[in-house]
């Protein structure tokens, strides 16, 4: 098993969030050939944004290539809603992973009608993302721009998540990251662990060299309870099949819980179809 990143797609908004999705790109390229895309899309009644857009990521291509001489830098500017463009745009390239920045952060009292607002112009919902493309989708916050992975948490459900651990297993050797793996139960009084939760921790016992850490919460709200675990661990990123185990409700994410300057990143993972 081997993931090599050589096509990485940076949704870009020219603000904080393209420091942090570029930076989080960049650190997870190694040696081998890279392209990074970078994506900008303008609404489509403003006839002068494409040119201007344009420029700015050819400006900003200059910059990263002045950092980062490595990889090529391709960009593209699209039209349209922000989340459907992202989407078209991904499914035509095909990345290895979409890196993207996030500042904002949803009050917990925000009104329903704010939040679907948000989704229907600017929003984007990484989870959706992810199921719409098969790509793998990190998400980070401001807090984390510099922060390498050292704790990954894993969640595990009722069917062993094949992607997910490779990725796991992945991210760990490249990091030297601990993994703790998180069995979620159906209720309180369930006897043992799942048979799924015990496969996993044998094929990552078997690939990894650092102890793998086990814990357990119930099916109830089971993003909440994973990022209250992360957060009491002190965990830097996250592993989670999209909508099912990163949706909180709605169009909301896991990510909307999370502070401003919070080191966790997020990554969704749509399973293998065969799961």
């Amino acid at each position: 098993m081997a993931i090599v990143f050589t096509k990485l797609l940076i949704p870009v908004d020219f603000t904080v969030n393209t420091e942090i999705a570029v930076k989080k790109a960049i650190s997870l390229i190694g040696p081998d050939k890279v392209v990074l895309h970078l994506l900008h899309v303008v609404q489509p009644h403003r006839p002068l944004a494409t040119l201007a857009a344009q420029t700015q990521l050819d400006q900003l291509a200059q910059r990263i290539k002045g950092d980062y001489p490595g990889p090529e830098i391709k960009t593209h500017v699209l039209k349209g809603v922000v989340q459907k463009m992202i989407i078209e745009c991904a499914n035509f390239l095909t990345p290895d992973i979409i890196v993207i920045g996030k500042q904002n952060q949803l009050k917990p009292w925000t009104p329903g009608w704010a939040i679907n607002l948000l989704t229907k112009s600017s929003k984007v919902s990484p989870d959706t993302v992810a199921k719409r493309t098969n790509s793998a989708v990190l998400t980070a916050k401001p807090g984390s721009i510099d922060t390498r992975p050292k704790v990954i948490v894993i969640p595990i459900r009722d069917f062993l998540p094949q992607r997910k651990l490779e990725w796991g297993i992945l991210l760990a050797r490249r990091y030297r990251a601990q993994v703790h793996l998180l069995a979620i139960q159906k209720n309180d009084n369930e006897e043992g662990l799942p048979q799924a939760f015990l496969n996993a921790y044998h094929q990552l016992r078997e690939s990894l060299h650092n102890p793998i850490e086990v814990s357990a919460v119930t099916r109830h709200d089971l993003a909440r309870a994973t990022l209250s675990y992360a957060e009491l661990i002190m965990a830097d990123l996250i592993l989670l099949n999209p909508a099912t185990e990163s949706g909180i409700g709605g169009s909301r994410h896991i990510s909307d819980l999370l502070r401003r300057d919070s080191k966790i990143q997020v990554l969704d993972l749509e399973p293998y179809k065969n799961n």
